[in-house]
């Protein structure tokens, strides 16, 4: 036993010592008005000094420590799956995991509770909740039946640690099929847990029970559903999924994508799907064109066959909003020459564009015939203006018209403007500053390529050069009439395909569609194979050259969505955002060599979608009152975070709503929200998802006592049961969790190898030796204080005595 003292004084030792000192030398001072005999003034000194000695005691604050070992009895943790994967039939003789596990614990039994004489014995049954089991003769009081929904393993090993945290535990045992299924709060990774019990040098012992996902369990399932959450009208939509066919190698199997209408859910898109030779993985692409605006629920679904265990994972859905269009372009384009026409893009563009029937183009040709034309009244609130003012030629709904007599049209406020090699002269200072100011309010803005578009077209130094993404060089200029520079351009031919990963997923870049039209073909099924499900892009022509835009020309917000095929990879296309503004700078102008070479209807999508995108009409904030999710697919038992919010009609937000916020759950039930403050809006988080199915959530607003209007979104728990969906046994996982405890002395054991390990386990010493540090202190103890407040009191009682007081 090791023995030391340990001062922690108040004050500093020099400090102490004076005081000390001090009221030593008051022991001395007699008093001159009374004598007393030498023994009453010894007594009464005694006591003084004693009281001094106390209070130093006190004013250093002495511990004595010292060290102890003590026998402390070795704890063992056996951590049981009562989940409902093991009831699955795929353990050796096709019997239930339970049914074998139970088995080899029935088998185990006089070992563990020979074992149970020496050392202390805890046993869990562990699924979505932990709870401890009875251990009487090495048998443990099992369920009944393994029901669980979940497999927390994870959190069961946790669990236990702080349950056992006062025992010494030498050995845990898992016994699981090692198909980790949990949502939150249960989720936490059992690699993390195993990590604490490495800290705690506890070895971890797993026995594996079932089989791994091979062929001999047969189950087909949807997995990954992805789709854009918020899409258009008229625009095609692509759905993607993987389909998992464990067990049906060497199939067709068909997969339908169902898309909701008032008389329940349709097929609208099939494919007949190969699964291969080895029956694994598959990717699926399904498309459709909506035709109205709504909300819609969407599903894949691949079609049972016979011999699967499990249906429940043969479909997964998700929700999407259909946008309407009803966008203004202005279509702003520039003459070859002075005084001349426009070249041929702008015809095909705004042919492709008259086809969609919501987006509505007016053209103003600039001939620089006069230069600083003013079009500001194009950029600003609607106003009438005659087509002889205008040189405006129109599609949609407003007609055309490009001479003079004419009736007058009304020009909407653009949302879009487009830029076909329009030079800065071409447009006053007003005009220019007009559009800047727009863009940064919310228009969409694109610059297409020409001998007069970015720097060539001398945009450095005007109000649109700190909206571009680009930023243009100081000796980029062209001027009017000179001879077109080539050291500006990337000469051709140039093909242009999406970037990897932002441009294969950007909706501008989504040209992909099915048929004519892009419209789906119902239940009529059609081949999923590569080449159909190839993209359209290396087949398109190539543009006949670009704008030249250097890597190091993109501003820190640019993101290239679109490259060409040179050996530099020159950008072609690139995203930005200016204000509240979406900017597209597109250095080509020759798309129409798509239309020429049969691919019409790929040029007519992406110029629709840049359009759309400009516009931003992949938001869902139509309306005064909007909602916006952060997924339409949330997992039972997680969060779903919302924004909600109110805009005036001119979009800007309404300061002082008020909102009443319910959602319905698929029981019918309705829950109370209270939306929270954040510094963008309004915020809402659900957690009432234990049950399947859809949920709503409507939202009411209101300004005072002003009604704004309401708002729906549906969101949707798959139902989907977390331990059968995916019913498989991962030895991989639970290897894993013991070899990571493996310097502890921890393994993946087989089933047998349980009443040997346990043999092991009990010929070690029942009892450790752990050296305990304990500390003694009596300067803050009950007998201590009564000590030195009887010495002060009887000191006081003899004085008043003897006459001193």
């Amino acid at each position: 036993m090791n023995f030391e003292v340990r001062f922690q004084p108040v004050v500093s030792w020099p400090v102490v010592l004076a005081a000390t000192a001090v009221l030593l030398g008051l022991l001395l001072v007699r008093p001159r008005h009374v004598r007393l005999l030498t023994r009453q003034w010894a007594t009464l000194i005694g006591m003084r000094l004693i009281v001094v000695l106390l209070l130093l005691f006190a004013l250093l604050r002495p511990s004595f420590v010292y060290t102890k070992v003590e026998p402390v009895q070795a704890s063992l943790v056996l951590l049981v799956d009562g989940s409902r994967s093991m009831q699955v039939a795929d353990s050796l003789g096709d019997k239930p995991r339970w049914d074998a596990m139970k088995l080899l614990l029935d088998a185990a039994a006089k070992d563990l509770a020979k074992l149970g004489e020496k050392w202390n014995i805890t046993a869990y049954e562990f699924a979505s909740e932990t709870k401890k089991l009875e251990v009487q003769d090495g048998r443990l009081s099992l369920s009944a039946a393994p029901d669980g929904e979940e497999s927390a393993i994870g959190a069961a090993i946790g669990d236990a640690l702080d349950r056992e945290a006062n025992k010494r535990v030498l050995a845990t045992l898992l016994l699981s099929d090692g198909a980790q299924r949990a949502v939150p709060p249960r989720d936490a990774p059992a690699q993390l847990a195993a990590r604490r019990l490495a800290a705690d040098n506890i070895p971890l012992y797993t026995f594996t029970f079932g089989k791994s996902g091979s062929r001999e369990r047969a189950d087909l399932s949807i997995n990954d559903l992805v789709t854009n959450e918020t899409i258009f009208a008229e625009a095609p939509t692509e759905v993607r999924a993987r389909l998992s066919a464990e067990g049906y190698a060497n199939q067709r199997v068909k997969v339908q994508l169902l898309w909701e209408s008032t008389s329940g859910m349709e097929a609208v898109d099939t494919v007949q799907v190969d699964t291969g030779v080895e029956g694994g993985s598959t990717p699926v692409l399904l498309r459709y064109t909506p035709k109205k605006p709504g909300e819609y629920k969407v599903t894949v679904r691949v079609e049972p066959r016979e011999g699967e265990l499990i249906t429940t994972n043969n479909e997964a859905s998700t929700f999407v909003t259909v946008r309407p269009g009803g966008i203004n372009v202005l279509y702003l384009v520039g003459a070859q020459r002075v005084g001349g026409g426009p070249g041929p893009e702008q015809r095909f563009v705004r042919a492709s564009l008259a086809q969609s029937p919501d987006i509505v183009v007016t053209r103003r040709l600039i001939t620089y015939e006069s230069l600083d034309a003013d079009v500001t009244d194009l950029i600003g609130k609607s106003k009438a203006a005659t087509g002889a003012d205008l040189n405006t030629h129109t599609t949609g709904a407003v007609g055309g018209a490009a001479a003079t007599g004419v009736p007058q049209l009304a020009i909407a406020s653009p949302d879009v403007v487009i830029l076909d090699s329009v030079d800065v002269k071409g447009l006053n200072a007003a005009s220019w500053q007009a559009i800047a100011e727009r863009v940064k309010k919310g228009m969409g803005l694109i610059m297409v390529g020409g001998y007069h578009s970015f720097g060539p077209g001398g945009f450095r130094d005007s109000p649109l050069a700190d909206l571009l993404p680009v930023d243009l060089g100081p000796a980029q200029r062209q001027e009017l009439g000179d001879k077109p520079r080539q050291d500006v351009q990337v000469p051709g031919p140039l093909k242009m395909r999406p970037t990897v990963p932002i441009g294969v997923q950007h909706p501008v870049m989504n040209i992909e569609g099915k048929g004519d039209g892009g419209q789906g073909t119902g239940d009529k099924a059609r081949s999923n194979s590569a080449s159909e499900g190839q993209s359209l892009w290396p087949q398109l022509p190539a543009l006949d050259g670009a704008n030249r835009i250097e890597r190091n020309e993109l501003k820190p917000n640019a993101l290239t969505i679109a490259e060409a095929d040179d050996a530099q990879k020159h950008p072609l296309l690139v995203a930005g955002q200016a204000g509240e503004g979406r900017v597209l700078a597109f250095a080509g102008d020759s798309t129409w060599r798509w239309v020429m070479g049969g691919f019409g209807e790929a040029h007519r999508r992406f110029w629709r979608q840049c359009v759309l995108w400009l516009a931003k009409k992949d938001e869902q904030t139509a309306g005064r009152v909007w909602i916006k999710l952060a997924s339409r697919r949330a997992m039972r038992g997680s969060r779903v975070e919302f924004e909600v919010g109110a805009d005036t009609p001119q979009g800007e937000p309404v300061r002082n709503a008020q909102f009443d916020v319910t959602v319905q759950t698929p029981e019918g039930k309705s829950e109370a929200l209270r939306p929270t403050k954040t510094n963008d809006g309004w915020a809402a988080t659900f957690r009432g998802t234990s049950k399947p199915g859809d949920y709503r959530i409507v939202v009411k607003a209101k300004d005072g006592g002003t009604d704004l209007g309401t708002a729906e979104a549906r969101f949707l728990v798959p139902n989907q049961d977390l331990e059968l969906d995916r019913p498989a046994a991962e030895p991989t996982l639970m290897a894993q969790l013991a070899d990571m405890t493996k310097p502890a002395g921890g393994a993946a054991l087989a089933a047998e190898e349980l009443p040997d390990l346990l043999k092991r386990l009990a010929a070690k010493p029942p009892e450790l030796k752990e050296e305990v540090v304990a500390k003694v202190t009596y300067w803050d103890t009950w007998p201590f204080f009564l000590i030195f407040v009887g010495l002060l009191g009887g000191e006081w009682y003899l004085r008043k005595r003897w006459g001193l007081v």
